[in-house]
């Protein structure tokens, strides 16, 4: 990761900078953002900067043999602790050694270092919970920092999510945190920095990472997808600022946009009094197999949700590209305002259902048949 290729945060950016070519590089770095705005990023690429050898223009050079063992996260100064717990990939019965992580972390921080916490455990495989940095954790930490620098350079270790911690864990790192040993340094990620202990935070420069500026958040997404920019525009509205959050919801969208059409088709059925067509429908629905059925619950009431905003004249936050929105405007104008109301009862009883195993063609039958005579 080079500082070129973080999005926004000039300012962050030319602080560190800074901090790496005067010498005054703290010992324990913080970085606190909101999930996906780049802290990862601005993380690696101050190590990639501070590990270079021929840093030019500001940055790391990118060609090194430093900068593609940083860039590969597999430099073996630079070492790296996560929140983990027991997981699919491993075995439900057994806690996994983060060592086991290690080939999975890689992917993801190569591939998107603007990831969030929930995507970093559907990508370990950690379902419905979340995971935890142990005491043992925190003694590998100790244990490999302790250890001569393999080239003879700086040692860096990066705590992500270090809120993470538990107690035991916190305590136990403490004082290293509080004196770390020349040429070491510890860059610590958070998205909660208030649920780590006081005694930690005390001891480090915290760098706040703010949202990324929605203009350039909406640039690299119009290059990225290859969208307009006012669609690019909602999305990073949608977003908050967040680079990580808004490739989520563009994901779904893509993923969701026959959920969409099946949804929007069931408005305008029961606008129209086409009950036919519209059992017809049902039954389409249920053949799908239980999670998409959820799905495509869960999606219609985001879509609900945006008809209404624009139906009461606050588009605004609809959040909709533009081929979307111009659909759903035309919906707004014939639906009865009971429907938000009800449609939200109607689809969060179908989940109900869904989860109940409730024969799927009663559930849709029934769903079609409530939106036909109060839409």
């Amino acid at each position: 990761m080079r500082f070129s290729q973080i999005i926004g945060h000039g300012g962050i950016v030319e602080k560190l900078r800074e901090l790496v070519d005067s010498g005054r590089m703290p010992g324990t770095l913080l970085f606190s953002e909101r999930p996906g705005c780049g802290a990862l990023a601005l993380a690696l690429a101050t190590i990639s900067y501070m590990f270079c050898k021929e840093r030019t223009g500001g940055d790391s050079c990118g060609k090194c043999t430093q900068c593609v063992k940083t860039d590969r996260l597999v430099h073996p100064d630079l070492h790296f602790t996560f929140p983990v717990n027991t997981s699919v990939l491993v075995g439900k019965d057994k806690r996994a050694e983060i060592d086991e992580f290690y080939p999975l972390w890689r992917e993801i921080a190569i591939e998107n270092p603007y990831f969030t916490e929930q995507q970093l455990y559907r990508k370990f495989g950690i379902e419905n919970k979340f995971g935890t940095i142990s005491v043992s954790e925190a003694n590998a930490i100790i244990r490999k920092l302790s250890l001569s620098s393999y080239e003879g350079g700086i040692k860096v270790m990066l705590v992500l999510f270090a809120e993470r911690m538990n107690q035991e864990a916190a305590n136990k790192l403490l004082k290293s945190l509080e004196e770390p040993a020349e040429g070491t340094y510890y860059f610590l990620v958070s998205q909660s920095p208030e649920k780590i202990i006081s005694t930690i935070l005390s001891r480090c420069m915290i760098i706040e990472v703010p949202p990324i500026e929605h203009d350039l958040l909406a640039e690299k997404l119009a290059g990225q997808f290859g969208m307009s920019m006012e669609d690019a525009a909602v999305w990073a509205r949608y977003a908050a600022g967040s680079y990580g959050n808004a490739l989520e919801l563009i994901e779904a969208e893509n993923s969701g946009n026959e959920f969409f059409s099946t949804f929007v088709s069931l408005l305008s059925l029961s606008v129209k009094k086409d009950m036919l067509a519209l059992l017809e429908l049902g039954a389409q629905m249920a053949k799908w197999g239980k999670e998409e059925q959820k799905e495509f619950c869960l999606r219609a009431m985001e879509t609900l949700r945006k008809i209404h905003a624009m139906s009461i004249g606050v588009e605004e936050i609809a959040y909709s590209p533009a081929a979307e929105a111009e659909k759903l405007r035309k919906l707004s104008g014939y639906l009865k305002k009971e429907i938000y109301v009800k449609g939200y009862e109607y689809l969060n009883n179908a989940i109900a259902c869904i989860e109940r195993n409730v024969n799927p063609k009663f559930i849709f039958c029934d769903l079609c048949n409530r939106f036909y005579y109060n839409a």
